[in-house]
């Protein structure tokens, strides 16, 4: 996967208030806002999009000088989710995979307390000595995240993905201390309030849910149709793309202000 890099204004807007997830000072001279929406896309290379006639609304606000562009701009890493959580959280909190997660689970200990990397592949040269590739557990409390390397060679499954694996690396990352909250933790204990939308986000109780078309998911499956199996229906919502859903404060819906209709 290789993240958009046309980094758009309201996304910009977005990452000040979103940098401020670790820390405690307002940077001077950023107005106060009272609403920021960070809008995602990806899949698609700068030079993909940048003066593209198939993306006409996109580049005019980009030639009006109507949004910020970003154009050193990079992912953390690869595949989609770890950079996905680090944009609500500031760290992969140990995730370098899209696995999904085990919900609601109890019995399991964080990749970030356990300190073992959640990875879609444990061979290569600069695995770790160890990998956790199962289902991700509920994040929570504090630990340390996990390495990302400028280029990574062992942590796609298979195929051509292998190969371009980082594709778009500048440097590496050293794992830190983290603490397993979001942005969203942080306004719900001020009082303010947040939101996810999630194009095709299913029907009902999202609690549960890895992949949807916006009705049928892979749980579930329309009137007169078999039951769905993993993989069987078009994956427009996944749970990969929406960190929120691998928290813990969120899966347990114990603040509705912090959670969603479970």
């Amino acid at each position: 996967m290789l993240k958009k890099a046309a980094v758009l204004g309201l996304a910009a807007s977005a990452v000040t208030t979103i940098g401020l997830a670790q820390g405690n000072t307002v940077p001077a001279g950023v107005p106060s806002f009272d609403h920021v929406f960070l809008i995602t896309m990806e899949n698609h290379g700068y030079m993909q999009v940048i003066d593209n006639p198939s993306e006409p609304y996109l580049n005019s606000l980009i030639n009006k000088n109507q949004v910020n562009l970003a154009t050193n701009y990079f992912a953390v890493g690869h595949p989609s989710l770890t950079n996905y959580l680090e944009m609500v959280g500031g760290s992969n909190f140990g995730i370098r995979s899209d696995n999904s997660p085990d919900w609601g689970s109890t019995s399991c200990s964080p990749n970030i307390v356990r300190g073992i990397v959640n990875a879609d592949d444990d061979g290569g040269p600069g695995a770790p000595s160890k990998v956790d590739a199962g289902s991700i557990c509920p994040i929570a409390g504090t630990g340390t995240d996990a390495a990302p390397p400028a280029v990574d060679t062992w942590n796609e499954v298979g195929g051509p993905f292998k190969a371009l694996a980082d594709l778009d690396g500048v440097k590496s990352v050293a794992a830190a201390p983290t603490v397993g909250m979001t942005i969203a933790d942080q306004l719900t204990a001020v009082g303010l309030q947040w939101k996810t939308y999630q194009e095709n986000f299913p029907i009902g109780s999202a609690f549960g849910i890895d992949d949807s078309n916006g009705t049928a998911t892979n749980k579930t499956s329309l009137p007169g149709m078999t039951p769905a199996v993993p993989g069987s229906i078009m994956q427009l919502y996944a749970a990969k793309h929406n960190p929120f859903a691998y928290f813990k404060s969120v899966q347990d819906g114990a603040d509705d202000a912090n959670s969603w209709p479970m």
